[in-house]
């Protein structure tokens, strides 16, 4: 939370002081606003969840690990998935066995419609002519029809196991996913901060498996207080300072100061802030220097203009 204005002679000379053994210099002017602040990536450190369940077999991170986007973090037992995996696609040979062999059939029956369907046409012609008894010509007509339903009935039978066929390779791109999916891996580059769980545990969707902090710029995070908040903007001209030795470790510049004032929550364990006062979030990008440590608290000071 920010404290105070740097506005007397005294505090201005100190830090003038300072500033000769600084690797950058902090400024001079009494128009800055000294705050503390904690050093974190944009978004804040992220807690990686398993996002499935089973039994861990192996972690394949370590803490102060760079990783990649779509490394994989920690493989999670799949003997059940597998094992159903296996299953659907042990269906697939069965129904495409049984498609070959519904195609065998309705080729034979295209086969012998066609033969029934000439002895009727043969016979109906005869029994005009009055050389075929209607008894021939019956028996003739019943048996085309008769082939022609099953011809039907084969092609609907070939239909259904085509059918089949999708709903089991739809299985078996499910049962891929879940597999795929027991093996957890990064969504985004960063650093793994502290690895939490190990080979053994078991997990579920939710189970916290790493601190994380993502790729991209650190920032500094600090609250304004409410005497100030009005006059930080974003642009501003910022400083980094070491709490344990006053030197200036790095410069930056706000990128956000919130549109709203609430209570602090940075830093509650300070003793001396009354909880009733009133903050304002504000970020400052660091730009060039030392890089502070993630989660380390900082001096700030930020240059109104």
């Amino acid at each position: 939370m920010i404290l105070t204005f740097i506005s007397c002679s005294d505090k201005k000379a100190k830090e003038e002081t300072a500033a000769k053994t600084d690797s950058i210099s902090k400024p001079t002017t009494k128009n800055q606003i000294l705050g503390v602040a904690r050093i974190e990536p944009e978004d804040g450190i992220m807690s990686l969840t398993a996002g499935t369940s089973g039994r861990v077999l192996s972690v394949m991170i370590d803490d102060n690990q760079a990783v990649k986007k779509g490394q994989v973090l920690l493989d999670v037992e799949v003997v059940l998935e597998n094992a159903q995996l296996r299953q659907a696609q042990s269906k697939v040979g069965t129904q495409q066995a049984t498609i070959a062999a519904n195609q065998a059939t309705l080729e034979a029956l295209k086969v012998s419609q066609n033969n029934a369907r000439d002895n009727y046409e043969r016979n109906l012609d005869l029994y005009k002519g009055n050389a075929q008894t209607k008894q021939a010509l019956d028996d003739s007509k019943a048996t085309f029809e008769k082939l022609t339903k099953d011809l039907l009935t084969a092609e609907a039978n070939i239909r259904q196991a085509q059918a089949k066929v999708g709903e089991i390779q739809a299985d078996i791109n499910y049962y891929k996913t879940v597999v795929e999916k027991k093996r957890v891996a990064a969504l985004v580059g960063g650093k793994v901060l502290k690895v939490l769980v190990k080979t053994g545990d078991f997990v579920n969707n939710d189970t916290k498996i790493a601190d994380f902090a993502p790729d991209g710029a650190l920032f500094a995070k600090t609250e304004v207080d409410e005497l100030y908040a009005e006059r930080v903007q974003v642009g501003q001209k910022a400083f980094i300072l070491s709490q344990t030795s006053g030197d200036t470790l790095a410069t930056g510049t706000v990128s956000y100061a919130a549109d709203y004032l609430k209570q602090k929550s940075l830093f509650k364990d300070q003793s001396t802030e009354q909880e009733d006062r009133r903050v304002r979030d504000v970020s400052i990008r660091l730009e060039s220097g030392k890089m502070p440590l993630i989660g380390s608290r900082v001096d700030c000071i930020i240059v109104l203009k």
